[in-house]
């Protein structure tokens, strides 16, 4: 056989109690001598390794029919469906989860990448997703880039192993560490301890994880480390005492775990992820169909109840207002409204902009969003929020505390509700909820109200809108600390109220100082500037 050498009996074996599988590896060998790239035949754990071998594969554990076939070829080659004997066995062995795969964690990223830093990226990753301590783990240095980390863990399904890869890939992309993915592959070869690297002749060598760049090249250039005898060798060093003294338990691997195994210090050795089921259950708020469980519902309602547009049925009609709290962040859906912008959604009270169709009363449903209100939305998840929209698609929406948001819904929503009650509370509680539109049919007082609303500039108790806190601080320190544009903004809001209020509120902001063909001239400005908004207000005829 190609990859055979003297039967030297190891002074510590792994197979020397009764097991039901034997372990047995395949050995790889460098480029440009006059063997395969890979031995055609499997060995044990406790042979001797080759003269020439530099890398080993996963372990393989073969059962006694495997064992008295592979040891029955005399040509390795001469089998059907594959290769060689060797690779037939890996192949039943991976199909029947009998394969062992020693857990190692590499990076080749050096220059980019600092030793040091990976060094600090493979304890992190230890640690956290193979729960492991770094201090149990045995670090190298490959000779030339790499560092080369073996775990005293093991996996031993091909389910595990693929999610053993998937972590590394995961934690590699989220901090950069750039680790070797393809060694939580089938049948892949690692680099043995103790080899020359054939670039740099460098051995790989054992390194303490505290060591700089510069005290890692010393090491390798001053040391001849010993190559290990056998395999087993290589495990014992990585499993053997004291780096598993402080492993954790973890679940039983079954009835076929080999003397390897117990070896190694039986369960403890085997990750495992916890009792994960290998099952990618669809997000609740993607299914399909409505929950069974009435506690999903709320959830599940705020991305696939039918949503509420403030600009569906806008023309000809006043403006919709609804009142939420956010329940998350927009999204959008192929098949609905056009994958229009929603924004997942608790709805206090909502009326769309034909007044009584489209009502929303305490419930969940996403809340659509125009371009225009998209680019300004500025809110997150616990807010609760009021959007007045209509027929522009640009609505106004702004915050307010929870208990007005209550007080405003029922205002909508109630046995006398209507979107200009809201309107009304909203304004009181002194929000600038703007002007525009035709209004629902009212009763007197609600007429009464909106007359006086024009009328006089209501009290700022608690400014909520910029253009309040601006009229408050004008009102408090004097109109000079404004800005031109801030005082052209304050002058947008007491125009709601009508041309004379605001008048007179900025005469007797300025006294002596106040210019009349100024004051019109900005204001007519900002009555040219939002039509819609302020086409209530009469301009005076003369000054």
């Amino acid at each position: 056989m190609i990859d055979t050498v003297d039967s030297d009996v190891a002074t510590d074996t792994i197979t020397n109690t009764p097991s039901k599988n034997t372990p047995y590896v395949r050995y790889g060998f460098p480029e440009g001598i006059n063997k395969p790239r890979q031995a055609p035949s499997l060995r044990s754990v406790d042979a001797p390794v080759p003269e020439k071998a530099e890398t080993a594969s996963p372990i393989y554990l073969l059962t006694d029919e495997q064992l008295d076939r592979h040891q029955s070829f005399t040509n390795p080659y001469a089998v059907a469906n594959a290769s060689c004997i060797a690779t037939a066995l890996q192949n039943e062995c991976e199909q029947a989860d009998r394969v062992v795969y020693p857990i190692h964690v590499e990076s080749d990223a050096f220059p980019d990448i600092p030793f040091e830093r990976t060094i600090q990226h493979i304890a992190e990753f230890v640690e956290t997703e193979l729960e492991c301590m770094v201090g149990d783990c045995t670090f190298y240095y490959s000779g030339n880039r790499s560092i080369h980390a073996h775990i005293p863990r093991v996996v031993t399904t091909e389910r595990t192993r693929e999610r053993l890869k998937e972590r590394a890939a995961r934690f590699s992309e989220e901090v950069g560490s750039e680790f070797d993915l393809g060694i939580y592959s089938r049948k892949r070869q690692f680099r043995l301890p103790g080899v020359l690297h054939p670039k740099t002749g460098f051995p790989k060598v054992e390194v303490e994880p505290e060591w700089e760049h510069d005290r890692i090249i010393q090491e390798a250039t001053n040391s001849t480390p010993k190559r290990p005898a056998t395999y087993a060798e290589v495990l014992l060093s990585v499993f053997g005492p004291p780096r598993r003294q402080n492993a954790e338990s973890v679940p039983s691997i079954g009835p076929n775990a080999p003397a390897l195994l117990q070896k190694l210090g039986g369960d403890l050795a085997v990750l495992s992820f916890g009792n994960t089921q290998w099952v990618i259950d669809c997000p609740l708020i993607e299914q399909e169909q409505h929950p069974t469980n009435p506690t999903d519902v709320p959830r599940w309602a705020q991305y696939n109840y039918h949503e509420f547009s403030p600009y569906a049925h806008s023309s000809g009609n006043g403006r919709s207002v609804a009142v939420v709290k956010v329940k998350g962040g927009a999204f959008a859906r192929r098949g609905k409204r056009n994958a229009a912008t929603m924004v997942p959604a608790y709805f206090y009270g909502a009326r769309g902009c034909n007044g009584g169709e489209f009502t929303k009363a305490d419930e969940h449903a996403p809340l659509q969003l125009s371009d225009r209100d998209f680019e300004k939305w500025e809110f997150h998840n616990g807010d609760p929020v009021v959007i007045i929209g209509g027929q522009s698609r640009s609505s106004r929406i702004f915050t307010v505390e929870s208990w007005q948001a209550t007080v405003a819904g029922h205002a909508l929503t109630g046995k006398e509700g209507s979107r200009q009650a809201a309107l009304d509370y909203l304004v009181d509680e002194g929000y600038d909820v703007g002007r525009g539109g035709a209004s629902e049919t009212t009763s007197a007082s609600e007429t009464t109200r909106s007359k006086k609303r024009r009328d006089n500039i209501p009290p700022i108790r608690t400014p909520r809108s910029k253009a309040a806190k601006l009229q408050q601080q004008a009102e408090q320190e004097g109109i000079e600390t404004l800005t031109h544009m801030e005082k052209w903004r304050v002058a947008c809001r007491l125009l709601l109220y009508g041309w004379n209020p605001a008048w007179e509120w900025f005469q007797s902001q300025f006294g002596a100082e106040f210019s009349p063909e100024l004051t019109r001239e900005q204001f007519q400005s900002v009555i040219g500037s939002f039509p819609a908004d302020y086409d209530h207000v009469e301009i005076p005829a003369n000054l």
